[in-house]
């Protein structure tokens, strides 16, 4: 038997290389036709992958050159249209100096001090002007009249009349302080200072425009753009809307307040999404049809492989004069010339293959079979020529002699009924009757016929519950009770440890019996399977052949393992059922 294994070795294999044949031919078949449809794909969309991103960095460049050119044209509008105010703002209290009222209101002023200048005399000069704030000083700083807070009369303004003191005409930014429908509140103004001489009196006309609303407004609609003026980091004033995302850019003037221009970028990044979802359009559709081409293409150029994955198949379910009939041409058309050469030679030589494989391995149980029998014959006969040549001898001991020769002769006979009963056993193995069984539970049945175990030897059960597979559970009984009985004989001399578990894994019901003997030397354990095979006195060398035989039935495996010297552990792996 062991010189015939390898010989049933290849035979067996030639299925699983069948197998393994027809995975590669769909493996590749597939592979194929994904690989067609992908360069189909990519050809399509390669040049939308090259143009795109500097077709977009070309776009988004240019949108920000406009935004940033749109910036500085509205930056420079808002500077033009604050120079301008300020222009105004300069002539308006230069033409109210130089103006006959502002004369004769001087000449008053020295005439009569007390009366000539009263609260309401700046505001008045104030709006004939278009200005918003008008104050007039004595040299000292003292508020004659102010046009734009008349309460402010007979107290200084040290930042208002500070203005008195610049030397160039151009307003200057300055924060002044004015009353509103909230209070007091302190806003940015361009303000410019101009004296009033009158003999040796000297008047002061501070005067110009608020940065307020309207001016924010103002710029709001010139720039198209949000503008809020700030004094520090308080808002003073806003107008118009930027929606996001946006830019800023500031205008200060000086530290009376800060003109921040709010810009915004919707328009532009709507246009580059724009961009984008043609450019991710144009790629879907052109995707889509490149692989429904290049399905369609591959579909045709793969035919002939499918056809070979389809007839390695059919061969490997054992049709072995299977044919492929598509028509190909250069390599895959050589491809499945060879195939049909192939399979037709196939199914003669696999059939005298296995013939001559059967015979070899019947010759070799056969030889060994005559062994085992040849074994007891040997004492039979002596038996027998001793008791017939006492007779002859008229041997007063005969009887004595014949009653110990018998016995000898009836274990041998014994002896030859077990190997006959065995062989024919294995020989002859029922096909299993599967149904789900609990290990667990089996296990426990099979372990109570060993409930008071030899002297010397415990046994310890770990039965995981709920492991069930699907088993003939005579079958079954069978192996675990040949597995129990080798643990014990194992240890009959030194006494021991017999574990038995029952666990899982996620595809597997596994039975461990386990025994703390001698264990199994390593150069034994590839041979331990075989039919006949054992190192046992007095073993038939089938109960381990036999199990593994059954557990190779029910789509499972036996299993030795342990260390040599420290005991030997025996797995039944199953296929485990829901």
């Amino acid at each position: 038997m062991h010189k015939a294994s390898p010989r049933w070795t290849d035979c067996t294999c030639f299925h699983r290389r069948g197998r393994r044949w027809e995975d590669v031919l769909e493996e590749n078949g597939m592979r194929l036709r994904t690989r067609l449809a992908l360069a189909f794909a990519l050809l399509a969309l390669v040049p939308l992958a090259v143009v795109v991103p500097p077709t977009l960095t070309r776009l988004r460049d240019t949108l920000s050159r406009e935004l940033d050119a749109r910036m500085e044209a509205a930056t420079a509008s808002a500077q033009e249209s604050l120079e301008r105010s300020s222009a105004t703002a300069r002539r308006a209290v230069e033409e109210l100096v130089d103006s006959t009222s502002m004369e004769d209101l001087a000449r008053e002023a020295r005439d009569r001090p007390t009366r000539a200048i009263q609260a309401g005399t700046a505001e008045a000069l104030m709006k004939s002007r278009g200005l918003s704030v008008l104050a007039l000083f004595d040299r000292e700083g003292r508020v004659l009249s102010s046009g734009h807070l008349p309460a402010r009369r007979g107290d200084p303004d040290p930042a208002l009349f500070a203005v008195t003191q610049q030397k160039s005409p151009r307003p200057v930014p300055v924060r002044v302080e004015v009353r509103t429908a909230s209070g007091l509140r302190q806003l940015p103004a361009l303000v410019t200072a101009r004296p009033v001489d009158f003999g040796d009196l000297r008047l002061w006309a501070v005067g110009g425009v608020l940065l307020d609303e309207s001016l924010a407004q103002h710029l709001a609609r010139l720039t198209q753009t949000q503008v809020t003026l700030l004094a520090g980091d308080t808002p003073l004033a806003s107008a118009g809307t930027a929606e996001p995302p946006t830019v800023t850019k500031a205008l200060p003037l000086g530290d009376a307040a800060t003109v921040r221009l709010v810009f915004s970028r919707a328009a532009a990044r709507e246009a580059e999404q724009g961009v984008m979802r043609a450019f991710l359009l144009l790629a879907a559709l052109g995707g889509t049809f490149a692989v429904l081409l290049g399905l369609l293409v591959s579909r045709w150029m793969t035919r002939p492989v499918e056809a070979l994955t389809e007839g390695a198949r059919r061969v490997a379910e054992g049709a072995l004069e299977s044919q492929v009939t598509v028509k190909a041409s250069g390599e895959v058309g050589e491809l499945v010339r060879t195939f049909n050469r192939m399979t037709s030679e196939l199914k003669a030589t696999t059939e005298r293959l296995m013939a001559s494989e059967r015979i070899a391995a019947w010759q070799e149980v056969a030889r060994r079979l005559a062994h085992e029998i040849k074994n007891p014959l040997t004492p039979i006969r002596m038996s027998l020529e001793t008791l017939q040549a006492a007779q002859e001898a008229k041997h007063p001991r005969f009887q004595d002699m014949f009653k110990e020769s018998a016995g000898v002769v009836l274990e041998e006979v014994d002896r030859l009924r077990r190997i006959v009963d065995e062989f024919s056993h294995f020989a002859r193995m029922p096909k299993p009757q599967l149904a789900p069984v609990d290990l667990g539970e089996l296990a426990q049945s099979v372990l109570a016929l060993y409930a008071t175990p030899p002297t010397g030897i415990q046994i310890l059960p770990t039965l995981q519950t709920g492991v069930v597979a699907r088993v003939d559970r005579d079958q079954l009984t069978q192996v675990l009770v040949n597995l129990v009985k080798n643990a014990e004989e194992a240890m009959a001399s030194t006494g021991g440890t017999l574990r038995v578990r029952v666990r899982s894994t996620e595809a597997d019901a596994i039975v461990e019996v386990e025994d703390s003997g001698p264990g199994i030397p390593l150069e034994h354990r590839a041979r331990i399977f075989e039919p006949y095979f054992t190192t046992k006195d007095g073993g038939t060398g089938l109960g381990l052949a036999i199990a593994s035989r059954i557990l190779q039935e029910h789509g499972g495996k036996l299993e030795v393992g342990g260390e040599p010297g420290h005991g030997a552990r025996f797995s039944l792996v199953l296929p485990r059922a829901a």
